[in-house]
């Protein structure tokens, strides 16, 4: 399959690609998965912190 594709006509296809335009949905998308990133970080950081502290009290 690599002889049929040749070097010079790869770059050629590849310099002539049009720029796609992303929808303002991608952003909203990765947004919101930043939020949730953020939200879930924050939760893990909570729980270990009260996990601990429960600890040290007992201790």
């Amino acid at each position: 399959m690599a002889e049929l594709i040749s070097a010079p006509i790869v770059l050629a296809v590849f310099a002539q690609a049009e720029k796609t335009e992303r929808s303002p949905l991608l952003y909203a998308w990765w947004a919101l998965q930043l939020v949730v990133l953020i939200a879930v970080v924050y939760g893990l950081c909570r729980l270990v912190k009260k996990w601990r502290d429960g600890r040290r009290k007992r201790g």
